[in-house]
């Protein structure tokens, strides 16, 4: 899986209004509830709910190694992974899941994203 990774420092601002956006197991929790609503419905369609977790839990993990790769004397989060879906685009009506972690030290914000986020390149 190819994972784009925009950092928002370095002359853009980096994002300060998190609350915006959910944390990792926060959103979780919320996929699962609306899974269970129509269990059976999105077996079919999914195939589990595992393979949901499992597509976020490898973009986090590619995440944080990435990060601690660079930061590696100061690699604390200011506040848990955040997540956002992304709409596909294409005939699955699926979704994708983009991770957003903050630096502490400085604020630092880099997205990790399996789709282009073209809006967020440095220009």
């Amino acid at each position: 899986m190819k994972i784009y990774t925009y950092y928002l420092a370095d002359g853009v601002f980096p994002l300060d209004w998190e609350v915006c956006f959910s944390t990792v197991e926060e959103y979780k929790t919320k996929l699962f509830e609306k899974y269970i609503a129509s269990q059976e419905y999105n077996d079919f369609v999914i195939g589990g709910f595992h393979v949901l977790t499992d597509k976020i839990d490898a973009i986090l993990n590619y995440a944080l190694e990435d990060f601690r790769k660079e930061f590696p004397h100061n690699y604390e989060l200011r506040c848990p992974a955040m997540i956002f879906p992304l709409p596909r685009g294409d005939e699955s009506k699926g979704a994708e899941f983009a991770i957003i972690l903050k630096r502490e030290n400085d604020g630092d914000t880099i997205v990790y994203s399996p789709l282009p986020l073209s809006y967020l390149e440095k220009s």
